[in-house]
């Protein structure tokens, strides 16, 4: 912010008005579904609430094993 303060362009400055508009516009909605899902994981995660990343996969081979 400071060195933009310093720019007295007024093309480069539209220039990244432009950038920034169009940054703003690309940006997904907020996803309240996943940040729920992140919240849940840090807390069970805090709560130790964990399985171990063997135990895991174990359990997923054996699920679909063909």
């Amino acid at each position: 912010m400071k060195r933009f303060e310093q720019v007295y362009d007024a093309s480069l400055i539209q220039a990244i008005k432009n950038l920034l508009d169009f940054g703003l516009s690309r940006q997904p909605e907020k996803d309240e579904a996943l940040e729920a899902s992140i919240d849940k994981g840090l807390s069970q995660s805090k709560n130790g609430e964990v399985r171990e990343h063997q135990e895991v996969m174990k359990d997923i081979r054996a699920r679909y094993k063909t």
